[in-house]
């Protein structure tokens, strides 16, 4: 049967009637046959009059699993054939499944030929704080990052849209609390696979470099993983104390141990931090007169004895390293310059308060405000309220509280279904895990689909009954037009930013050869696909220095320098580029800005010096 076909059901003229509903889909009672049936796995359903028009569950089948498959892999992509492993191949893969769950939404109306749009709490708060960011990407200081954002962290205005599609997504292809726990099982999967990679990846580089190495595993920094780990591990706990089967009980137990190994080699004090927030949450909060402790012993103990086994005769200071840092979790001097930073950060606020300086802007203009040396470039707040008040202003800070507000609202009111406590644990781990650093798209993607889970689970998602009639011919032209321009900007949105990236690793690795021509080719090739990207034109920039091509390096940093970079290197090859052009007056202002936004190194200072002192 094709999926544009319909069966044309006869039914009483009653409009109740009593339906089975499947395993874990409700009671068995008197219900409307279109909602029963739309309850179903996999079918949508119209009840008009005395006949019932059920479109095949085969479409919504494809949705459910093509957003499970893409939960699985989000935190799990890693590529070797670009330049950027880790984060660069994670937004392509969101990319492309938002594309695609947008064209399966559009062509489940298509077959329906009605509109169901599910709506929750946390849509009228999420669409503020998009509106906020679009506010302020508007009157940003550098709009090109502010849309697109940094190379690495890509955290501009799309990658904000695309938190917000993943969530809205995900929230119209959910059907029902199970279907939202089958869909956190999948996410939990995908983290235990994570958490593996992350043991093998600190253990041998440990043992390849003689000392303790965090783990980061394919989410390439200890702190993402940690803000990861500590969102998953409630929901293993979950499993655990829910499972009824000795089978499905060491399951759960081997997730558990696996993610705690996970975290605690992350080093991450924040991670540590929320996931004892979520325990202390989860204990408070347990309905059961008992929580199995000799279970949970179990799993403590299992944690232990990995993480000893796994450094023990090795030589690495694991233990020392970690009552260290627990102990230092209270001590505000022993987080490094996380302090100055948030310091800095409040004056940097005070300068611009209303609308910020626009989404991923922050280290462009933290210089300037900095009072320290702090050995390290920054370009994030390392705390998320500060990071958002910094980028998008008070009035992207009111809407980030009202997001949080909105969670705390839908769980207080689903307080009582299941696995609610637990979910909202993983929900409270993650945030507070943020407040002492920043959203980062490697965890933020699976959070924001966790969070639509989360909303199902509650019972916070509305959906209209009926679905709103539609003119068929109409939804046909527009649904189709809508298909064809996204399948065109899922190509533009993926082919091309990994093209330009894999062309970067080959400029790189040719240069590094001695290859200089193949490098400046490649080199090419990567700005000319992604011209948007500050890193390519400076890699252009750097093959042309080398060759002596003042007047190619001076254009491609130029270029650079507009599309928005907050490497003072940059502007310091600039300046000796325009210098060798006799340049002057070019050279002063590019040694001016290379000062700006690092002026406690020396060669900064001494290269101004000697252009200001220049007639």
């Amino acid at each position: 049967m094709g999926i544009r076909e319909f069966i044309r059901t006869p039914l009483p003229a009653a409009s109740t009637t009593t339906v089975t509903l499947p395993r874990g889909s409700g009671d068995v009672g008197r219900v409307d046959p279109a909602d029963a049936l739309a309850r179903m796995g996999g079918i949508e359903a119209d009840y008009t009059g005395h006949t019932l028009l059920v479109a095949p569950g085969r479409l919504a089948a494809i949705e459910r699993w093509f957003l499970r498959a893409g939960v699985f892999l989000l935190p799990v992509t890693y590529w070797w054939g670009t330049y950027d492993h880790y984060v660069l191949p994670k937004l392509l893969v969101a990319r492309v499944l938002v594309v695609g769950l947008l064209i399966l939404f559009l062509a489940r109306m298509l077959v329906t030929g009605s509109l169901s749009v599910a709506r929750t709490p946390l849509d009228v708060p999420l669409l503020a704080f998009v509106a906020s960011a679009v506010l302020s990407t508007l009157f940003a200081y550098n709009q090109n990052v502010a849309l697109f954002g940094t190379y690495a962290r890509y955290d501009g205005l799309l990658t904000i849209v695309t938190y917000a599609a993943l969530f809205w997504l995900s929230v119209q292809t959910l059907r029902g609390a199970d279907d939202a726990r089958d869909l956190l099982r999948v996410l939990l999967a995908g983290g235990y696979l994570v958490a593996a990679l992350a043991i093998i990846q600190s253990v041998l580089d440990s043992m390849a470099q003689g000392g303790l190495v965090p783990a980061f595993g394919t989410l390439g920094q200890q702190n993402v993983l940690g803000a990861f780990l500590a969102l998953l591990c409630p929901l293993a706990y979950r499993e655990l104390i829910d499972a009824d089967a000795w089978s499905t009980r060491l399951i759960a137990l081997n997730a558990l141990a696996i993610l705690g190994i996970a975290l605690v080699l992350t080093l991450s004090r924040s991670a540590w931090l929320g996931t004892a927030f979520a325990a202390v949450m989860i204990i408070a909060g347990s309905r059961r007169p008992t929580l199995r402790p000799r279970v949970v012993a179990v799993a403590i103990v299992l944690v232990g004895l990995g993480v000893v086994g796994l450094t023990a005769g090795r030589g690495f200071p694991l233990l020392q390293k970690i009552e260290t840092r627990a102990v230092s979790v209270l001590d505000v001097h022993a987080w490094g310059p996380r302090p100055a930073i948030w310091r800095d950060s409040l004056k940097l606020i005070a300068s611009r308060p209303v609308l910020g300086y626009g989404p991923d802007n922050f280290g462009l203009v933290y210089p300037r405000f900095q009072a320290d040396y702090l050995g390290q470039p920054v370009d994030k707040a390392h705390a998320e309220s500060l990071q958002v008040a910094a980028t998008q202003g008070l009035i992207g800070l009111a809407a980030y509280v009202l997001v949080l507000a909105a969670f705390v609202r839908a769980f207080w009111r689903g307080r009582q279904s299941a696995g609610a406590v637990a979910i909202f644990a993983g929900l409270v781990a993650y945030q507070v895990t943020l407040q002492l650093n920043f959203s980062a798209l490697a965890a933020s993607f699976p959070f924001w689909i966790f969070a639509a889970a989360a909303m199902e689970s509650w019972g916070a998602t509305r959906r209209p009954s009926p679905p709103l009639k539609t003119s068929v011919g109409e939804v046909r032209v527009v649904a189709s037009i809508a298909i064809a321009a996204l399948a065109a900007l899922a190509i533009v949105g993926t082919v091309f930013p990994y093209l330009a990236d894999s062309r970067l690793q080959v400029a790189v690795t040719a240069d590094a050869d001695g290859r200089l021509d193949a490098a400046k080719a490649a080199a090419a090739q990567a700005n000319e696909l992604a011209p948007q990207e500050s890193v390519y034109a400076v890699e252009v920039g750097n093959i042309a220095f080398e060759l002596s091509d003042w007047a190619g390096a001076a254009d491609a940093y130029d270029a650079a320098s507009r599309l928005g970079t907050y490497n003072p290197l940059v502007y310091r090859n600039l300046a000796l580029a325009e210098i060798n052009l006799g340049r002057f007056a070019d050279a002063r202002a590019a040694a001016g800005k290379a000062v700006e936004l690092d002026r406690f190194d020396p060669a900064n200072r001494a290269l101004l010096a000697g252009l200001q002192a220049r007639p």
